[in-house]
């Protein structure tokens, strides 16, 4: 078993380390999944057997010694299915446990035939003609529901699973919200979901008005990618994946970026030089906000960049100065760069590996030409660039295209917004659809900041399952920038360094909130980069 505590957030595992186990598919990818391997020659009964037998393993763990009664809510469908074994199991072991079924015009095939194996489920309300006229499932009353709820030690949330929809059936929706109602008076309650929590959309992370939070999730053979987004993530708890034998296949988008699925950069050369680990150029700055550039300089410098420059004005007081880093300065007085700036960089443009453009940069008119006249200069110099902050707000307001610029952007919700002209909301209505259109928009790979940072370029796309929420803190993004600049410097491809990028800025957080015991600054962030990379480059 391969786990991760990851920083704030509750810790997730797999049961290997081999990188298909960390793929992360959506609804729809899983029903493909589970179909292959049932025409492969795996019944689904039989994999409802071990995905049943899987949770009813980890319920006992929940329970420990203790002799508590368990009661297994279960859907029409088969996650339903899957319930209804874990309670038989459960049952067969001396556990006390009850099993209701959620009332229903109709219920999976598989789901009736877990029904006969266990008859002493009960519906909550009327039971169908056809199904009570077997001795299939007994009606009971609301009120015996709240009394088995109300002597639960452990809550089993088998009601829907990666199929649901956001809007949850009324039944359905009622039993959630007593169960929620209950969790809020007696916390010390434990609810272990089945694959996904009932109300958490398994495609966004969405969240349904009722929905259910677990204190575990077990997951049917993967991680659902809904369950590493918020606020879905929060409702998941801690994360464990059951392995019942269901194939990988290679048509899934998203994999978590973690174990064998995390990209390597190229190894560097005990013999190398400073200018054999990448040259970075940070263009970037104005008089109101002169430290931009320089963090992403320091997130540069301590992920192992060997030369980096920074772009600054000897008018710009408060500049601060790192004696790693050299300075490009840019004769005048003005409080911003302008068009007729970008010429007097050509040199350094060309002497450098990777540019990054935007921290600091400011929105004025004048700054629009310079950001258009500086991704025509890297697209002649054939140059690598990062381009992030007041650039992308360019980019945006401009309607410009980075066609023909190798480059990796690097949005937060906003400027993603700005990017895709739409709201804020829809972008984080459904973050990993946001993310594809930037890649494919823009044609390069896109960086989506934000708990759950999303990676993807060309055919590739990954999670960032790390983090912490003291990492929402001013030149963060800055900081990232420049993790990205000097990843590219040592990788041919720019997905990897992106994605490398990224997962080193997640950890480097998490250790700095660790250190701090709290909020973190951005310099924090950077200076935690290089014991992340240096672990990597083992």
């Amino acid at each position: 078993m391969s786990r991760v505590q990851s920083g704030s957030f509750a810790p997730f595992s797999v049961g290997s380390n081999d990188a298909a186990s960390w793929l992360a598919p959506s609804g729809a990818e899983m029903a493909r999944l589970d179909q292959r391997t049932i025409s492969a020659g795996i019944s689904s009964l039989e994999l409802m057997e071990r995905a049943g037998a899987a949770v009813a393993a980890s319920v006992q763990a929940v329970l420990g010694s203790s002799h508590g009664r368990v009661l297994v809510l279960c859907g029409p469908g088969n996650n339903g299915g899957d319930g209804l074994v874990v309670a038989r199991l459960l049952a067969s072991r001396g556990v006390a446990v009850t099993a209701t079924v959620v009332s229903s015009p109709k219920y999976s095939p598989d789901c009736i035939e877990q029904m006969r194996k266990f008859d002493s489920a009960m519906v909550v309300g009327r039971a169908p003609d056809a199904l009570a006229s077997q001795g299939l499932l007994r009606e009971c009353s609301r009120d015996d529901f709240s009394g088995w709820l109300a002597s639960a030690a452990v809550v089993v949330d088998a009601i829907l699973g990666t199929g649901q929809r956001q809007a949850l059936p009324v039944e359905v929706a009622e039993q959630v919200s007593a169960l929620a109602a209950e969790k809020r008076r007696r916390p010390a309650l434990r609810v272990v979901a089945v694959d996904i929590p009932t109300g958490v959309s398994a495609d966004t992370g969405a969240l349904a008005e009722a929905h259910v939070s677990a204190d575990l999730t077990v997951a049917i053979e993967f991680i659902k990618r809904g369950c590493m987004q918020f606020p879905g993530r929060a409702a998941c708890g801690e994360i464990v994946t059951a392995p019942i034998g269901i194939a990988p296949g290679a048509d899934v988008q998203f994999s978590l970026l973690e174990g064998a699925a995390r990209p390597r950069l190229l190894r560097r050369r005990v013999d190398g030089h400073k200018g054999d680990v990448g040259r970075v150029l940070v263009v970037g700055g104005s008089a109101d906000m002169p430290g931009a550039p320089l963090l992403a300089a320091l997130g540069a410098l301590h992920s192992g960049a060997g030369l980096v420059s920074r772009v600054w004005r000897q008018s710009w007081s408060g500049v601060g100065f790192l004696p790693e880093c050299m300075n490009v300065t840019v004769q005048g007085d003005g409080e911003f760069l302008d068009g007729r700036d970008a010429q007097a960089l050509a040199s350094a443009v060309r002497g450098a590996d990777v540019v990054v453009i935007g921290p600091g940069l400011g929105r004025t008119a004048g700054v629009r030409e310079f950001v258009g006249a500086m991704l025509e200069l890297v697209r002649a110099e054939g140059r690598r660039a990062v381009v992030d902050a007041d650039a992308l707000f360019h980019v945006a307001a401009n309607s410009q295209q980075l066609s023909g610029v190798q480059a990796v952007i690097t949005p937060h919700p906003g400027e993603a917004a700005a990017l895709l002209r739409c709201s804020v909301e829809q972008v984080q209505a459904d973050r990993f659809s946001a993310a594809c259109e930037l890649s494919q928009r823009f044609g390069c790979v896109a960086v989506l900041k934000g708990a759950g940072t999303l990676v993807v370029g060309s055919g590739r796309h990954g999670i960032i399952a790390r983090g912490s929420q003291y990492m929402a803190t001013a030149g963060s993004g800055d900081v990232l920038s420049g993790v990205v600049a000097a990843c590219l410097a040592r990788s041919e491809s720019m997905f990897d360094a992106a994605a490398v990028a990224a997962y080193v800025h997640a950890c480097a957080g998490e250790r700095a909130a660790a250190e701090s015991g709290g909020p973190v600054l951005a310099s924090e962030i950077a200076r935690w980069c290089a014991s992340v990379m240096g672990a990597l480059d083992q």
